[in-house]
């Protein structure tokens, strides 16, 4: 308890700082559950417990009807840490300490907003109507962009949370309170086991390329970097996968999209999870502790070497928001075009699809929150709690100039991350 007095006290203190010289880097995180995270905080080193340079603004929709997140709900920023009853995580924790070591003289800043069980076509789209059989989970594009939404919302498409507090819109205007400069940096983006599990896998490319588009219009920010996270292979049934067999086509098609869309895209890189354990051998749709560890190493490691690429320290020279009104339209759209060649892991392959189940990776209503199903500590005080060294097996599915990792700066800033971390987890 003292510790963490002492972490607010030094978190409100750099809040009224006077303002910062160089811009607060604003990264976005959002997704569905791998995004939101199984990591057990309790378990975390001290430094990753809470870190106050670090600034946090969390939302998890669950929290609309009074879920496990439902206290977490940031009314301002704080510091980097689990939340939600079970004090859970998911890869900010790691990816948040890595970019601030990257980047010293600057304030790094993380907004998140992730949802379980969620999908591209009915929940995370442009200006979609509220979803009638999961209305928790409904229009999460405003949920997380609020005012900078361009999308027109009357009639049976009408807000159905109009009022929540955590937006990436008021999350920036406290920013700009403050006497701030900020740019918002990139969009790391961990979604696709929903779409894996029935026929919307198989145009996930157009409705990824389409969600893109339409964050990089309505944040003013064309080249806005993105970096996804492809979907693990253990979601396939001959590796003890939920999806049943098949569909095994329907997971092949969502992370091929994931690749192609990163390979056409000069400022998109994936990062593989492939070597991820999951959490559990009745819940591989999720990873363990350690693996959210890892998964946050190489979202930073993805974005640094995507900026180093493009010649510069900074992702985008926007220090404000972009206006609504630099967007419009729905759902789709098309991504921007470009060369660059992305090295990762295979892909596996196999034979046909079919009709999606419901849970995690399926559409129907009875699809389960991340946040709804752990609070109980039996299941997470089995889930390792070990750290591992960024870069080991498996790596990043990044592009990388002349075949070369991150910068040096870069390059320093995980290896004294790892140093942080215990290394008790088995494999990559």
């Amino acid at each position: 308890m003292k510790r963490s007095c002492i972490a607010l006290a030094a978190f409100a203190l750099s809040l009224s700082a006077p303002a910062i010289a160089q811009p607060v880097k604003v990264f976005v995180l959002a997704g569905q559950s791998n995004m939101v995270g199984y990591g057990v905080g309790r378990q975390l080193p001290v430094e990753l417990q809470s870190q106050p340079d670090v600034w946090y603004d969390h939302y998890n929709p669950d929290a609309r009807e009074g879920g496990p997140y439902a206290a977490a709900t940031s009314a301002d920023w704080g510091p980097l840490e689990p939340k939600g009853e079970a004090r859970r995580y998911g890869p900010e924790i790691t990816f948040g300490r890595a970019i601030a070591a990257a980047y010293p003289e600057h304030r790094i800043a993380i907004v998140k907003m992730a949802q379980g069980g969620t999908n591209l076509v009915d929940h995370w789209g442009r200006g979609l109507a509220p979803d009638p059989e999961v209305l928790y989970k409904s229009q999460l594009y405003h949920a997380l962009l609020g005012k900078l939404d361009s999308a027109t919302y009357e009639g049976d498409r009408a807000l159905r949370y109009p009022e929540e507090v955590t937006r990436l819109d008021g999350a920036l205007a406290r920013i700009e309170s403050e006497g701030h400069p900020y740019e918002i940096a990139a969009l790391v983006w961990m979604q696709g086991e929903n779409e894996a599990g029935w026929s919307a896998a198989f145009s996930y490319g157009d409705t990824l390329r389409g969600f893109i588009a339409a964050i990089r219009a309505d944040l003013g920010v064309p080249g806005l970097p993105v970096v996804l996270g492809r979907v693990s292979d253990n979601l396939y049934p001959a590796n003890g996968g939920p999806i049943a067999a098949g569909k095994e086509a329907n997971i092949d098609a969502v992370r091929a999209a994931q690749v192609t869309v990163a390979e056409e895209d000069p400022r998109v890189a994936w990062v593989d999870t492939d070597d991820f354990t999951a959490r559990s051998p009745d819940d591989t749709y999720h990873f363990d502790s350690a693996a959210y560890q890892l998964l946050g190493d190489r979202f930073a490691e993805a974005y640094l070497a995507l900026v180093r690429e493009e010649g510069s320290s900074t992702a985008s020279s926007a220090s404000s928001a972009g206006s609504a009104a630099a967007g419009g339209g729905g759902a789709t759209g098309g991504g921007a075009t470009g060369g660059g060649v992305t090295a990762g892991s295979s892909g596996s392959t196999a034979a046909a699809g079919g009709a999606g189940s419901a849970g995690e990776g399926g559409r129907g209503a009875t699809a389960v929150s991340s946040g709804s199903t752990a609070a109980a500590g039996g299941a997470e005080a089995g889930a390792s709690s070990g750290g591992v060294a960024p870069g080991s097996a498996g790596g990043c599915g990044c592009r990388t100039a002349a075949g070369q990792g991150p910068g040096a700066a870069a390059a320093l800033a995980l290896v004294a991350l790892a140093g942080l971390r215990r290394r008790s987890r088995g494999q990559g």
